[in-house]
């Protein structure tokens, strides 16, 4: 343990200026991921809240539908707000393990590795956590001017309480070092090739299978939602779960394929490099458009929306028409507040990670100036490395989330002018808020190609 405490400030202060930048996104990213995961457990403690003691005939009769909205929700914003913790955990992974990699070479422990990368990335989770608590208590008054069931919530109604945010606290630390004890594995198994900067082996097409287990398991529990009653919903919610975090299976293996086809059919020098690139790496893309997947998935789930909140009573009577025009209104406020979260988190995760992995890239953009590539023609690479991805990955999510519920919905939401003019409408500003994300790491590659000079990482 000395020997870890002694060599942990060294290896930070070798990334230099570099670091420091690292080490800001990372905790930003946390921080986003903690006060937003907190305002949507937040919610859901508020519609169980309302559950438990109903006010009104309303409530009395949709409050377990709204439970299950909410956990509906809860399933569909959590898996992306810990894929960017976890991607967080990852930033600046490339130099961290070529310094790493080094000192074992040099006789470090494979135990002392681990444990100078837990130290690392324990903090950086334990800063971010505080400020997303902080930023969860300075959300709070912006959830309240939300209007459920025919009114807004409380801040005492949409409050975690203190046990929570301690578990946020060790939870988030948690996250950041296990994703990157993860990243480990090549350090401590191959040192010498990661000093080496060698390619590491290509992804197995098992990961199809298991995604597609992973989706097939959900809609066969959908099917049988109504004959079982609430254990199916349970079954059915917690499939959900599975089936979208198996995206973050078959993503970076698709987008594998989409770089080998772009690099066959290259045509230019930039759409070469940005396809290699792709090839050699398709996981850090899908870091950098993976948010934006999840999201048009749910964007793909939540197409039906328009169709449902058109549907009318057309025989009942004036409380039962205005019961009805509540509960639609409703669902398409918290199907569009979902996606709204679902794209900011993408876009986060976009800028935060584009940003580093110029900064990861540091050297090897400095040596290909130097060997006379323009400027120009990088900053078109790093363009034309998320754009494709990002629009395969959106289009391609969507069209996922529209079969996984079509047992229960069919297809109704992209045969519906509203659903489809929905899912187009979400998709393309969505695609356009992660492209401004990433564009914000322009003015940084000028800055990091303005330097020449080749640093030994």
């Amino acid at each position: 343990m000395r020997a870890v405490l002694a060599l942990a400030p060294g290896l930070r202060r070798a990334g230099g200026r570099d670091s420091v930048l690292t080490t800001s996104l990372a905790v930003t990213a946390f921080a986003v991921m903690t006060a937003l995961t907190l305002s949507v457990v937040g919610g859901l403690l508020g519609f169980l809240g309302r559950a438990a003691e109903p006010v009104g005939a309303f409530q009395e009769e949709n409050a377990e539908f709204y439970v299950v909205l909410a956990w509906t929700a809860l399933v569909l914003l959590v898996v992306p707000l810990l894929t960017l913790g976890g991607s967080a955990a990852r930033l600046g992974v490339a130099r961290r393990d070529a310094r790493l990699a080094t000192l074992r070479l040099l006789g470090v422990t494979p135990r002392e590795v681990v444990a100078l990368t837990v130290v690392e990335t324990a903090w950086q989770g334990l800063l971010g956590a505080v400020a997303g608590v902080a930023g969860y208590v300075v959300l709070l008054p912006v959830w309240t001017r939300v209007p459920f069931q025919g009114s807004t919530f409380t801040t005492a109604e949409l409050w975690v309480g203190w046990p929570a945010l301690l578990v946020a606290c060790v939870a988030v630390p948690l996250l950041a070092v296990v994703s990157g004890v993860v990243s480990l594995r090549r350090v401590v198994v191959s040192p010498l090739g990661v000093a080496r900067r060698q390619t590491p082996p290509g992804m197995r097409a098992v990961r199809v299978v298991l995604a597609v287990v992973a989706m097939g398991a959900f809609m066969v529990i959908t099917s049988f939602l109504g004959a079982f009653g609430a254990a199916a919903m349970a079954f059915g919610i917690g499939s959900l779960a599975l089936g979208f975090g198996a995206l973050n299976l078959i993503g970076p293996w698709v987008l594998g394929l989409l770089g080998r086809w772009r690099a066959h059919r290259a045509r230019t020098p930039a759409q070469l490099l940005a396809a290699r690139r792709l090839v050699d790496d398709p996981k850090a893309t899908w870091r950098v458009v993976g948010g934006l997947g999840l999201a048009g998935f749910v964007a793909g789930t939540l197409a039906v929306l328009p169709m449902i909140a058109s549907t009318t009573a057309r025989d009942a009577d004036a409380a039962e028409r205005a019961a009805t025009a509540t509960l639609n209104g409703d669902l398409m406020r918290g199907g569009l507040l979902t996606l709204g979260i679902a794209f900011l988190v993408a876009a986060a995760a976009a800028g935060i990670v584009q940003a580093a992995s110029v900064l990861d890239r540091r050297r090897e953009l400095a040596l290909q100036v130097l060997a006379g590539t323009p400027v120009a023609m990088l900053d078109e690479v790093r363009r034309r490395e998320v754009l494709v991805p990002m629009l395969t990955v959106a289009v391609g999510s969507a069209a996922v989330g529209v079969v996984m519920l079509s047992p229960v919905l069919g297809f109704a939401g992209v045969q519906d002018p509203g659903g489809l003019l929905l899912l187009v409408g979400c998709l393309t500003a969505g695609c356009l808020l992660v492209l401004g994300a990433t564009e914000v790491s322009r003015p940084l590659l000028r800055s990091v190609l303005a330097q020449t000079q080749v640093r030994p990482d």
